[in-house]
């Protein structure tokens, strides 16, 4: 049977490790590459959210395919197959329904993505999750 291993990738260094933690665990599985496209989300300097058009989505898709060839860049796949999707909503609600879409059997997500404060365990994304997920989640430190 193939293992097929959903890994959020936002860009932080908890990401990254995740990413590296599912190559070396689950040589040979097929990797879905997920980014969570936060419409929510303001850049710094903003005052508010954006314009929720399809050059804002277009412009976002770009920088999550750009997201993806940087965690790609010099890391040994292992020969896992590798697969990307992007989909727009809040992370963790996104992250959530990203399985039952991409059929993956489960989740390797780092404990905190850019914005989160390292001082607890695990931010709210992960800790959500975990707790909301319909497949094994494994959260990598």
């Amino acid at each position: 049977m193939s293992t097929s291993i959903l890994v959020p990738h936002d860009g932080s260094s908890h990401a990254q490790a995740a990413l590296e933690y599912a190559l070396e665990t689950f040589p040979n599985a097929r990797i879905v590459l997920f980014h969570a496209i936060d419409p929510f989300e303001t850049t710094s300097g903003a005052d508010q959210l954006p314009s929720l058009t399809e050059e804002w989505l277009d412009s976002q898709r770009s920088e999550a395919n750009a997201l993806f060839e940087r965690a790609r860049d010099g890391i040994d796949d292992r020969g896992a197959t590798f697969e990307t999707e992007t989909d727009v909503g809040t992370p963790a609600q996104t992250i959530v329904a990203a399985v039952e879409q991409t059929k993956t059997d489960q989740i390797v997500l780092g404990s905190h993505g850019r914005g989160g404060a390292t001082d607890s365990r695990m931010g709210t994304t992960a800790e959500i999750v975990v707790k909301r997920a319909s497949v094994p989640v494994t959260v990598v430190r």
